[in-house]
């Protein structure tokens, strides 16, 4: 007779174990890092032995989410494997694409750069639904900024900056 299977975890048990096992893997890399910067030897040996037993936790744990995992997902889970903008851990932004020619491409940009990027594509997306009419979230009309002028000063703006809406066309 074989045992009936285990019951699958809670999305909230799940969660809490995901969180047991990054918060002790960074007290693990914290005492570490304070044997790194230790004064003594004594200090230095205690530090790893705390990082030794928060790892042997981790490791206890990690097992215990696994199973749970399985668990979970009898079938498996399967990694994605195209993920078009992935964060990497140091900070980095790797964009996927492909050019005309189906070649696989990775562009590398900082946080600063996908950022700036991707403020750029919803922007320019938002003005072309806008100007073909499906824009229709509710968000106010964007009123054009005054031209300037060749001498560096603010011309009088077409819509003046009171008018609700759309400037009208003009003949």
């Amino acid at each position: 007779m074989t045992s009936p299977p285990a019951p699958a975890p809670t999305v909230e048990a799940m969660i809490a174990l995901v969180n047991q096992v990054c918060a002790n893997f960074a007290r693990a890399e914290v005492a570490r890092a304070t044997a790194e910067h230790s004064t003594s030897r004594a200090e230095y040996d205690n530090s790893i032995a705390r990082a030794g037993e928060w790892d042997a936790l981790v490791n206890e744990q990690w097992r215990a989410l696994a199973k749970a995992l399985r668990v979970g997902l009898p079938k498996g889970a399967q990694v994605e494997r195209f993920q078009p903008v992935r964060p990497l851990p140091n900070g980095h932004v790797e964009l996927h694409l492909h050019d005309p020619s189906a070649r696989r491409l990775v562009v590398l940009l900082t946080g600063e750069q996908a950022l700036a990027v991707g403020a750029h594509l919803t922007a320019t997306g938002a003005i072309v639904l806008d100007r073909i009419g499906q824009l229709n979230s509710g968000l106010p009309h964007v009123k054009a900024a005054p031209p300037f002028a060749p001498n560096g000063t603010v011309r009088q703006p077409a819509t003046p900056p009171d008018a609700a809406g759309p400037p009208a066309d003009r003949p």
